[in-house]
């Protein structure tokens, strides 16, 4: 028995910035939703997180990568990329 992808969305977000103790942490995560189907429509989705970028106090920019499923410059491209589309 196979399955027909019905819909597919994925995408690397940034998101809500959040600031602890003079930290600002901004979060990078994937976001994947499928439709599959064969006797019915079934969802399911996943959020994975890839990178963090953080923020001192001071101002110094750390990037920190959680994935190794891509490369870092291919994380922030997607992100260019997604500034580009709004």
């Amino acid at each position: 028995m196979s399955f027909k992808n019905r819909a597919f969305y994925d995408k690397i977000l940034l998101g809500k910035p959040k600031t602890i103790k003079g930290f600002t942490f901004i979060p990078i995560v994937g976001v994947t939703i499928g439709g599959y189907g064969k006797f019915g429509l079934f969802f399911c989705g996943s959020i994975s997180p890839k990178a963090f970028i953080i923020v001192d106090s001071i101002g110094e920019v750390s990037f920190y990568q959680v994935s190794n499923d891509t490369t870092p410059s291919k994380l922030l491209e997607s992100i260019t990329s997604l500034l580009d589309e709004e």
